[in-house]
């Protein structure tokens, strides 16, 4: 069962959220832990099942110290009961075990089932079994790990993570993984699968983590759904139904005024394609009207025949709902002067490129009005946190949080598995990694899609979501035909219109 908000948001699970989930459910709902350690194996062998078409075959289960290793007991007993071949391994005495996790641990001995000790070098039986198995499990470690994987444990993820025949299986999250998002240090298991128990972890769709965790299944453990609503976890996954339902709708007697105006401010000092590009995003968009606000004459750029053309130096068009400012802006007087106009303009306001360094140079730890949506690379974002790109990389969702609060802004950090993060909003993941977005002028037109829809009534937070994900299923159409690259930014603001088309129809592109 996958919970999900009013809004069709998945919802997702700190370790920290986890955790209290656990204990609430335990001590106020009177479910005994020893009921979820068993609904939580008994569900990760029916995923197993499933995935593997029902046929019986040979298991490894991984088992730690703690409760994770618990749940292992539980999957390879149930694994048993449906004529597999188990044999579980140990990182650690099982004699420490303790309270649900050495229950089960008795029960799986006292049946007779195959259990060895691992060693600091795999080799002998549990190595010809780790390659030679049709599943591994690993049960080793979940969210209460802090620290780097060393030992025995480490030995086996090194050993498991070889074997080339076997399906490998995490229980909950992938031992070695940041449950909450952070890059992880060390050794982690690669799985194929991760069955994860009640609510999915952030974790599990950042960028960081996704490729360690395989298909994510969610594995139900009868959390009551007015517990879940009270702890209120921080996190939404993104996906098509729920992003559908986000995006406006045109009325039958609907004219371009219905749609917002979007103001483009940029394309300054030789880069005009950034300031056509976004323009083109906000046309591709929706938004009813597009004027470029651009220095002096302007230049011989081939531009859209919609777009309409206005001179900064007479002020910004009066008539734009919507500033979008930022492509192609430079950083000279010129262009401080128009991010000055921008921001005293009391309109909403989408900040991109040169709007964000140049912020980031001049007024960095000033906030900005609430409805303003910044659209920061990880290395724009580093220049307004005042850190090294890398910081951010390292844990994305803790540097839009932190962008988030300091700006009192909505913030769209790019990238693979984009993050937004509002003041007051859960945070959310855009579960899109599309290599054929890194290029140039993808990200104006990704402002400019963000602008429209602000234009058409969406607030900063459902604006920036929905464009986000939107620009991501572009882009994943287009990477289908050219999965190697060559893609232009222009055919990203063409494919935006096919791809929002759809899904406002309910079809997935």
């Amino acid at each position: 069962m996958v919970f999900r908000d009013a809004r069709g948001f998945e919802l997702l699970a700190s370790a920290a959220e986890s955790r209290e989930l656990d204990r609430r459910t335990i001590e106020e709902v009177g479910i005994p832990g020893r009921v979820l350690m068993e609904l939580a194996g008994a569900g990760t062998v029916e995923a197993v099942v499933q995935r593997t078409g029902g046929r019986a075959g040979k298991a490894v289960v991984l088992c730690g110290g703690g409760q994770n290793g618990g749940d292992g007991y539980v999957i390879a007993r149930h694994l048993a009961d449906r004529g597999w071949s188990v044999r579980c391994v140990a990182a650690s005495d099982p004699e420490r075990l303790s309270g649900d996790a050495r229950a089960n641990h008795g029960i799986w001995v006292a049946r007779g089932g195959r259990l060895e000790l691992a060693r600091a070098r795999v080799g002998g039986a549990v190595g010809h079994a780790l390659g030679h198995a049709d599943v591994i499990v690993d049960a080793l470690f979940g969210t209460g790990l802090s620290r780097p994987i060393e030992g025995p444990a480490a030995a086996l993820i090194d050993e498991a993570n070889q074997a080339r025949h076997g399906l490998r299986v995490a229980v909950d999250l992938p031992s070695g993984l940041p449950a909450d998002g952070a890059t992880p240090e060390g050794v982690v298991f690669q799985a194929a699968m991760t069955a994860t128990f009640g609510l999915a972890k952030p974790g599990l769709h950042h960028a960081a983590g996704a490729p360690w965790a395989g298909e994510v299944v969610v594995v139900g453990i009868a959390l009551p759904r007015p517990l879940v609503d009270a702890v209120a976890p921080r996190w939404r996954l993104a996906d098509e139904a729920s992003v559908a339902g986000l995006l406006p709708r045109r009325d039958a007697a609907a004219h371009k005024g219905h749609s917002g105006h979007v103001g483009v401010v940029g394309g300054f000092a030789g880069k005009e394609g950034a300031a056509v590009l976004a323009s083109l995003g906000a046309l591709r968009g929706g938004a009813g009207l597009v004027t470029w606000n651009h220095v002096g004459e302007g230049s011989g750029v081939e531009r859209p025949p919609e777009l309409m053309f206005h001179s900064i130096e007479e002020g910004l068009d009066a008539r734009s709902t919507v500033i979008v400012i930022g492509p192609g802006l430079g950083q000279d007087a010129d262009a401080r002067r128009a991010l000055e106009l921008a921001l005293s303009s009391g309109r909403m306001l989408v900040m991109d490129a040169d709007a964000l360094n140049l912020w980031a140079a001049s007024r960095g730890d000033a906030g900005l009005p609430s409805d303003t949506v910044l659209t920061p690379h990880p290395t724009e974002a580093a220049r307004l946190l005042g850190v090294e790109t890398a910081e951010v990389q390292r844990d994305r969702g803790a540097a839009a949080a932190r962008l988030c609060e300091r700006h009192g802004a909505t913030v769209v950090l790019k990238g693979a598995r984009t993050v937004v993060a509002t003041p007051g909003r859960p945070s959310v993941i855009v579960p899109i990694s599309e290599p054929v977005l890194a290029a140039a002028g993808t990200g104006d037109v990704l402002a400019g899609l963000i602008g429209a829809l602000r234009a058409q009534g969406l607030d900063a937070h459902d604006a920036a979501v929905a464009g986000a994900f939107v620009h991501g299923l572009a882009g994943r159409r287009l990477g289908m035909r050219h999965p190697d690259g060559g893609v232009l930014a222009s055919e990203v603001a063409d494919a935006v219109a096919e791809v929002r088309g759809e899904l406002s129809l309910g079809w997935h592109p």
